[in-house]
């Protein structure tokens, strides 16, 4: 039985999956190209031999049904001959996001598809990215560079809440495990962004886009210095630092319709978690931090949006046609 045609819902999915994934090639191709610790660079090959395949089969799918193919990014859009820009921690520490990001986003896109052979290339790729993703983990360990969550003391029976004190803004009782492992990975995200938006705003040569980045970094700053004060108050130490770190080249990797686009993936996923910590919360007081710094950064993306809008590099995801336009147009005939 030939496949039907995709639904509304899989094109977009689809387009999506495409124009993060041809962005994460060129990324990763810089990667290859800079890597010096052979372990790392097998991670990084791997990640982009999945991305490489999915972006394929992607534009492979999106001309078989006919439908206008995503410009997203290419060759022009990288500089392998760019000086070394990032450390291989960070590099790897990179990886480990996007194999986390794709988790999410692959199955995210596996649920709302209907198509088999869809599903079947999704499958696929999910359980490539998590082999990538284990591989990251156990890669970091090897070389003593992953930033492990906080040890604590907990009790030692199980107890039920006996009090709605135990939600209480005013009331800062101390952190549950649950509360502290999303603490945690926000300030790793945001350890991540910080040094990325360091090392875009060094090199570009836009003032617009060293302005948004440098705002970039204030706010990674910002948001990681308030997660570190809630452990703090809890008596709990904050997780340290890995040696990832940006070099002082000044000469542009990828272009700057590439980074802004980076960021507002970033941005994106950034308000993902946000919205999934405040959700698991049960100290409102977090509840409200998270909502509060949530806004900061979707006026952040906001702007990236503008930026990318102003330069022409915001591409239209598919859309249905406007037949309201047609009969105007009919109708003036």
């Amino acid at each position: 039985m030939p496949n039907e045609r995709l639904t509304t819902s899989e094109i977009g999915l689809i387009w999506t999956q495409y124009m993060q994934s041809s962005m994460s090639v060129q990324i990763l191709l810089y990667f290859s190209e800079k890597v010096e610790d052979s372990n790392i660079k097998e991670i990084i090959d791997q990640a982009l031999k999945i991305n490489e395949g999915l972006t394929t089969n992607m534009r492979e799918l999106f001309q078989t049904e006919e439908l206008p193919v995503p410009i997203g990014f290419d060759e022009h859009d990288v500089n392998r001959e760019a000086p070394r820009l990032f450390s291989d921690s960070f590099m790897l520490m990179f990886v480990e996001t996007l194999a986390k990001t794709g988790l999410l986003i692959h199955g995210t896109t596996l649920a709302g598809t209907v198509r088999k052979d869809v599903r079947t290339l999704l499958s696929n790729t999910l359980s490539e990215t998590s082999n990538l993703f284990n591989n990251c983990i156990d890669t970091s360990l090897d070389k003593g560079v992953y930033i492990k969550a906080p040890h604590i003391e907990v009790q030692d029976k199980v107890e039920y809440i006996q009090s709605k004190k135990y939600l209480s803004p005013f009331f800062k009782r101390s952190l549950n495990t649950v509360e502290m492992i999303h603490l945690f990975e926000n300030i790793k995200t945001n350890m991540l962004g910080e040094l990325i938006c360091t090392g875009f705003a060094q090199t570009t040569n836009s003032t617009d886009i060293k302005k948004y980045m440098n705002r970039g970094k204030e706010i990674s700053s910002k948001h990681i210095q308030t997660f570190t004060t809630i452990f703090k108050e809890s008596d709990i130490n904050t997780p340290m630092g890995s040696d990832a770190y940006v070099t002082n080249s000044e000469i542009a990797p990828y272009s700057d319709k590439l980074v802004v686009y980076l960021m507002s993936v970033l941005s994106a996923t950034g308000q993902g978690n946000y919205s999934t910590s405040s959700t698991a919360s049960l100290r409102y007081d977090l509840v409200l931090t998270y909502q509060r710094l949530s806004v900061e950064i979707a006026l952040f993306a906001k702007d990236g949006l503008d930026l990318m809008i102003k330069n022409g590099w915001l591409e239209e995801s598919p859309q249905a046609i406007d037949r309201r336009q047609n009969r105007k147009i009919n109708n003036s005939i």
